[in-house]
């Protein structure tokens, strides 16, 4: 679920029913942990029955925050609360009174830090905004804390979650505050709006990322047959990193896939992000080593530096003997959530 549909689902609940449903934000995890800084997960009374949006993870530790969260809500109690779960049992021989060890119930190792934030009917002018961000592409900064939900607006380029997009202060359990940035989704620049662009823009459109194809071609086929690309843009390539720095600039993370038409187009467009003076997340170029190797040597000979290019991800994707345009944008895809997920 993308951002934009469960934050106007929380909404359109709290607007509609005047009851409160509980929000869980996981804040932190370490290696092993089955839910990520940003997963997220609300739990709302209907009736008697609870109705749960997102997951922070699942199983048992899933389920057993779903009680909690029920627990309260029937009491009309409501949770402010930051909580690390320990994926794993506790170690024979350590004191059962420790209180730094919380069992998640899960055995997968690692860890994940959530917080709790109960929102009611008082919280809709800060959840208007949230959803307006999101439906906009807007950048602004949702904070959660011990007192509640609230939200800062600036670009994602100026402030403190820049390029992680989550920053957490945990000093004890009544004094911490999280803060991630909304309204600026990841996104993927596609420069060239073919076959395998077409195929990558479904698959990462699918994935919630913000796709953006441009192409030099006028009137091309599968440029209009593209309906979920957010921007499509006919326009040289020598224009590529304008196009980019725009994304940048908006505060959001950026990567660009070059999968041109022809190797001369490449070697144009690689010029343009070359000059840019900051630089995206990401730059991968299509092709065989072959290519690759003729097109470094002859976007070397036209001034770009060695060391930039040393930097690209070239032949693009992970190996998977990729063949169709659709296995091409798998593996593509893959690629970026590897890189996404590891800053």
């Amino acid at each position: 679920m993308n951002n934009q549909t469960f934050w106007n689902a929380i909404l359109q609940h709290i607007e509609s029913t005047a009851s409160p449903l509980v929000l869980y934000v996981v804040v932190a995890s370490k290696k092993g942990s089955p839910g990520n800084p940003g997963f997220t997960m609300t739990v709302a009374m209907k009736g008697e029955k609870e109705s749960v949006i997102g997951t922070i993870g699942g199983g048992i530790m899933e389920q057993s925050l779903i009680n909690e969260a029920v627990n309260s809500l029937r009491k009309g109690e409501q949770m402010h609360w930051i909580r690390t779960l320990q994926h794993r049992k506790r170690e024979t021989g350590t004191s059962s009174a420790s209180e730094d060890f919380t069992p998640s119930g899960l055995i997968c190792a690692g860890s994940q830090t959530v917080v709790a934030c109960t929102l009611t009917l008082k919280d809709t002018p800060i959840l208007s905004l949230i959803g307006n961000a999101t439906s906009n592409n807007t950048p602004l900064v949702m904070q959660l804390s011990p007192t509640g939900i609230a939200v800062r607006f600036g670009s994602g380029t100026d402030s403190s979650v820049s390029f992680s997009r989550f920053s957490l202060r945990h000093e004890s359990v009544t004094d911490w505050l999280y803060e991630e940035l909304l309204g600026a989704p990841d996104t993927v620049v596609i420069a060239g709006g073919g076959h395998v662009g077409l195929a990558l823009s479904r698959q990462m459109a699918l994935l919630g990322w913000y796709v953006l194809v441009c192409d030099d071609r006028e009137h091309l086929e599968t440029m209009t047959n593209n309906t979920v690309a957010n921007e499509r843009i006919t326009q040289p390539y020598e224009q590529l990193g304008s196009t980019v720095s725009q994304q940048i600039h908006a505060g959001r993370r950026t990567f660009v896939v070059v999968a041109t038409t022809a190797y001369n187009s490449d070697i144009t467009a690689l010029r343009a992000l070359a000059k840019m003076p900051e630089q995206p997340e990401y730059i991968g170029i299509m092709g065989s080593r072959a290519k690759i190797h003729t097109i470094f040597r002859e976007a070397e000979a036209n001034g770009v530096s060695r060391k930039w290019l040393q930097t690209l991800h070239a032949p693009i994707g992970v190996g998977i003997n990729s063949d169709t345009p659709e296995e091409i944008a798998v593996s593509i895809a893959a690629e970026l959530i590897g890189v996404k997920n590891a800053r």
